[in-house]
């Protein structure tokens, strides 16, 4: 009888690890090792990021799933379709902030962990962690070089300048043009700094989509009203896409070109800095991004507290969120030829 009782108990053994060989642990690691990321397609900034990303997570055996999307409803239904599979994370850039806390409902619901990439989700507690570029440090950049190059510090000016802003969807335009708003505003009191337009306030400024096209009417309103016979000295762009619009709306209407900020070190931007057109970019490094990104996947697959550098900024609305804030890179005449190789 013991014999028999062993024997069985033995069968049995082999049986529970013939079922675990076929579909338990491997089952698990097939979902862990899913990754789905949605990124916007406004600029081909997302596009090295995606490339950068989808590299770094294959060579760390993941299977990687990247969508782009220019649409907030096409990228809602990505978003929907890629948690329908149950990855083992879920890694979105939003067109729209603050349009995914109801499709985010089933990531919770399924434990799907969802990590933000620079552009932080709102309203939700679906969102698990945020990796990005620290966007006040991006803005005081911004301001901070323009006050530098004005040398408004020791009196310098006065000066005509006119403000542009990233969409109004995107979390992070705003950081970035209050911080740089911040730094400048001192000057626009004393008369260091004069805009003509009198447009100073994020609503006003605003590029909707952050689609440079949209930036062309304002410009050429801007000329026409307000620089007739007057210089536009310099301009606070948001971004690269939108700083070469600007700087072909400048040659067309036969203006100097002015001083002139840009974000994100496209290459296009990069080579008009290198030619003496733009006076500096704020590169955020897709690999850097990437990197801290692949860091923090591989933490929330394997049930492991990833690193993070923020707990007191990062506020979505709903709660602080956990993040990685990378440092972003000022870039101009002086250092182009280490990013322009």
């Amino acid at each position: 009888m013991k014999l028999a009782k062993v024997f069985c108990a033995t069968l049995m053994l082999i049986f529970a690890l013939a079922l675990t060989g076929c579909g338990g642990s491997s089952s698990t690691d097939t979902v862990t090792k899913n990754v789905a990321v949605c990124f916007p397609n406004t600029t081909d900034s997302w596009q090295r990021n995606g490339d950068s990303l989808t590299k770094l997570l294959q060579e760390e055996g993941f299977v990687v799933d990247v969508q782009f999307s220019d649409t907030i409803e096409k990228q809602q239904q990505q978003v929907k379709d890629a948690l329908a599979k149950k990855p083992g994370c879920i890694v979105i850039a939003a067109i729209d902030s603050a349009a995914f806390v109801d499709v985010l409902e089933d990531a919770k619901k399924n434990k799907v962990p969802v990590i933000s990439v620079e552009r932080m989700l709102l309203n939700t507690d679906a969102v698990n962690y945020h990796a990005g570029f620290d966007g006040a440090a991006v803005g005081e950049g911004m301001g901070e070089y323009i006050e530098a190059a004005l040398n408004l510090k020791n009196g310098g000016g006065p000066y005509n300048i006119e403000f542009f802003a990233g969409s109004p969807t995107d979390s992070g335009a705003n950081v970035y043009f209050s911080n740089a708003k911040k730094i400048l505003e001192p000057y626009l009191r004393n008369g260091q700094l004069i805009c003509r337009s009198g447009q100073t306030n994020f609503d006003q400024v605003a590029v909707a989509d952050w689609n440079s096209a949209n930036a062309r009417p304002r410009i050429r309103e801007i000329f026409n009203r307000y620089y007739a016979d007057a210089t536009l000295n310099a301009v606070l762009s948001p971004n690269d896409d939108i700083a070469g619009v600007l700087l072909e709306e400048f040659r067309a209407a036969g203006k100097p070109l002015p001083l002139i900020s840009g974000l994100d070190g496209d290459l296009s931007a990069l080579e008009r800095i290198k030619a003496g057109q733009q006076t500096f970019t704020i590169a955020k490094p897709p690999e850097v991004l990437a990197a801290k990104c692949v860091r923090m996947i591989k933490s929330v697959v394997e049930g492991t507290q990833p690193d993070i550098n923020d707990v007191t900024s990062s506020d979505n609305g709903v709660f602080i969120v956990p993040s990685y804030l990378c440092t972003p890179q000022i870039v101009d005449s002086t250092n182009i030829d280490i990013y322009l190789k």
